[in-house]
């Protein structure tokens, strides 16, 4: 198969929503900017309104026929938390009756480890709880869409080839395992940690993507779920990343062998519209694509990445965490304990007081 180019592969969108999340720089901009070129209506989602609006500001500069045409919408939601991702589907719902293509885009790399408020790893949440979240809600819609004469509709998640640095030992059967800090406390924010919660985030997108197809091809829908890997790309999250470890001095070496944005977003571009997709769809559903387009490997996958017993289990265990946060704002703590000394009556823990609490997460 020809290598796909987005400026010229991509057919006519013409009456096809998408919705693309992450996307005021790299991958998602890129993402963003093909899509409406080619005619969809395009919802874009940003952390702020401010840079919602530069984000559109500079796509019709990019392209002046997008001006005034309303095909650049936005939706403000922050993907580090759950609520706000529920929220931000719910006013999706509430605008539109129809989605064609759902890019699963936002995501954060090279983060120390944090909590977020709702109790779960922020990298953890920001690249899949959230992103679990917000798909649900939008599936009734995404179904319902799926029904109409002529729809093709496609559901993108954006993996990682770093997924093979999630530790061999990752499991998501406990709610302890979404907030795992990947390493001893001493190490917690090395290099190493750092890329193995990552990873364990990516193995977690191309499970929930292989899943989510099991589950639609049970219930008779023709709906599209891949993950992707788009390659290593010059984005300026990887930049950042890079530059935290102290490698910044190298960047400008580091980038020359890197793919630009618009190379990297071919790959979900493929995924999200190629009719080669929709002609040969038992080879491409469920599956995990690298650049530029093509199924990977048995050797381009850890083996937790094809395990349908832990994609089941991360499923389940997502489900869980969802709703004790939907509910309850956060999902349930470690209670604090005290490190020594005999039990207190009045806490039931063991310890010579209150200057000896400590929680564990």
């Amino acid at each position: 198969m020809p290598r796909f180019n987005p400026i010229n592969d991509i057919p006519d969108l013409t009456g096809r929503i998408a919705l693309v999340t992450g996307a005021n720089s790299g991958l998602g901009y890129q993402t963003v900017q093909q899509l409406a070129n080619h005619g969809a209506k395009v919802y874009l989602t940003t952390r702020s309104e401010a840079k919602a609006l530069d984000t559109i500001r500079r796509l019709e500069e990019a392209n002046p026929a997008l001006k005034d045409t309303g095909r650049l919408q936005y939706l403000v939601i922050d993907f580090s938390l759950v609520t706000s991702a529920k929220a931000g589907a719910e006013e999706f719902l509430r605008k539109e009756s129809r989605l064609d293509i759902l890019v699963n885009n936002a995501g954060i790399v090279g983060e120390d480890f944090e909590l977020t408020k709702e109790g779960l790893s922020i990298t953890f949440a920001t690249d899949h709880v959230s992103a679990f979240a917000f798909t649900n809600t939008l599936l009734p819609l995404l179904e319902a869409t799926a029904k109409q004469p002529g729809a093709d509709v496609r559901l993108i998640t954006i993996s990682s080839v770093a997924h093979s640095s999630a530790l061999k030992t990752t499991k998501f059967d406990s709610i302890d395992d979404f907030r795992d800090k990947c390493s001893p406390e001493a190490k917690v924010n090395s290099m190493g940690a750092i890329f193995a919660r990552y990873g364990q985030a990516k193995l977690a997108n191309i499970l929930f993507a292989s899943e989510l197809q099991r589950r639609l091809d049970a219930a008779g829908m023709p709906i599209i779920s891949i993950s992707v890997h788009p390659g290593g790309v010059a984005t300026e999250g990887f930049e950042r990343a890079i530059r935290s470890f102290g490698f910044g001095f190298l960047w400008p070496i580091f980038s020359w062998f890197l793919l630009s944005p618009l190379q990297g977003a071919t790959t979900q571009l493929f995924a999200a519209t190629s009719p080669e997709i929709r002609r040969d769809v038992d080879t491409y559903k469920g599956r995990y694509l690298i650049p530029y387009g093509k199924v990977a490997p048995e050797g381009k996958m850890s083996n937790l990445a094809k395990s349908p017993v832990l994609a089941g289990q991360l499923w389940g265990m997502t489900e869980r965490v969802v709703g004790d946060i939907l509910e309850k704002g956060s999902v349930p703590r470690v209670p604090p304990k005290l490190q020594h000394g005999p039990e207190d009556p009045r806490t039931g823990f063991r310890g010579k007081g209150p200057a000896k609490l400590r929680t564990e997460l």
